[in-house]
């Protein structure tokens, strides 16, 4: 959990945090999927504005989620209920692109998509420790976004 908070630019006095939830909010700060691996480049009717919207849009919902996460962490709460609630909204992103087919659309996607499945895993935190699929889609979806001038950070 703190180490998300690392990401959030914002530093929150030190709490003791279970080891699972530095984990996973360290995964949750970098979702990333397999799960749809997009492989094909941009296709030339990718609208640039369209997908900076996009990745604005990401990147203010991994924002919001971990100073949920943070919030949740320092005050006792519980971080599984915020991290699932954080997966839900980062996998609400896409479907509003219309399947644009885009680099950004596509990468965000396979973020979407894992994080669905995360946010429906029984144990949460547990799943998203375990997936790869997660970073590995956050990082090709930080990278198409950082092509429209937005790191979301995911």
């Amino acid at each position: 959990m703190l180490a998300l908070a690392a990401c959030g630019g914002e530093e929150p006095a030190p709490t003791a945090a279970p080891t699972s939830a530095a984990a996973t909010a360290s995964t949750a700060a970098a979702p990333t999927t397999g799960a749809a691996s997009p492989t094909a480049a941009a296709p030339a009717s990718a609208d640039p504005a369209a997908d900076k919207k996009l990745c604005e849009t990401a990147k203010k919902v991994a924002d919001d989620s971990k100073k949920a996460l943070m919030k949740a962490v320092v005050d006792g709460g519980d971080p599984a209920a915020a991290m699932k609630k954080a997966f839900t909204e980062m996998s609400e992103v896409v479907p509003a692109t219309g399947g644009s087919g885009s680099e950004v659309a596509v990468a965000l996607a396979a973020v979407g998509a894992e994080a669905r499945r995360i946010a429906n895993a029984a144990d949460v935190e547990a799943a998203a420790e375990d997936s790869a699929a997660l970073e590995k889609a956050g990082a090709k979806a930080n990278a198409a976004c950082k092509k429209v001038g937005v790191d979301p950070n995911l």
